[in-house]
């Protein structure tokens, strides 16, 4: 039950909620359909697990060092550390990089090797053989409940980015 000044505070807040216009959905329906296209018209080079995750071992490290450090740079990264940052001061920025370089050398020199002699391709992989198929399963569910519920904040973050960035 909610208490009678939040009530009234609700009630009469203004409405912050956006509508997305034709543009907006026309382009949203474009992006799936640029990726959708790109995946299926690559498909082709990739008939196994191992040629698309591994690119069939041909990737040089330089190439997957920035995959990797790319993936782990979005959008809600730049904002959020940069907001963090400019609110409590410099030792956010420092915290964040205190706390990704140790991890980005566990993965380099620990699992990635680990995955390589496992012949396995991410976590839910090594899951797979470690626990089995169910665990596997599980792991696959939650994370795509995940992505569904990330998904909109990044790109609500994304467009609050572009729109600084952009005017």
């Amino acid at each position: 039950m909610l208490s009678a000044p939040l009530c009234l505070y609700l009630a009469s807040a203004p409405s912050r909620l956006l509508a997305l216009s034709p543009v907006d959905l026309a382009i949203i329906v474009l992006y799936f359909v640029l990726v959708l296209g790109i995946g299926f018209y690559l498909k082709k080079y990739a008939n196994t697990g191992e040629g698309f995750f591994m690119a069939g071992r041909e990737m040089t490290a330089w190439i997957a060092g920035l995959s990797f450090i790319s993936a782990n740079l979005g959008s809600l990264e730049m904002m959020g550390y940069a907001a963090a940052t400019y609110q409590y001061g410099i030792l956010v920025g420092h915290a964040y990089w205190i706390a990704a370089i140790p991890a980005i050398l566990f993965l380099a020199i620990v699992m990635m090797p680990f995955y390589y002699i496992c012949k396995t391709h991410s976590v839910p992989g090594y899951l797979k053989l470690r626990f089995g198929e169910s665990t596997r399963g599980l792991s696959a569910i939650s994370f795509a409940v995940m992505t569904i519920l990330m998904s909109g904040i990044n790109m609500y973050s994304m467009a609050v980015v572009m729109k600084v960035i952009l005017g």
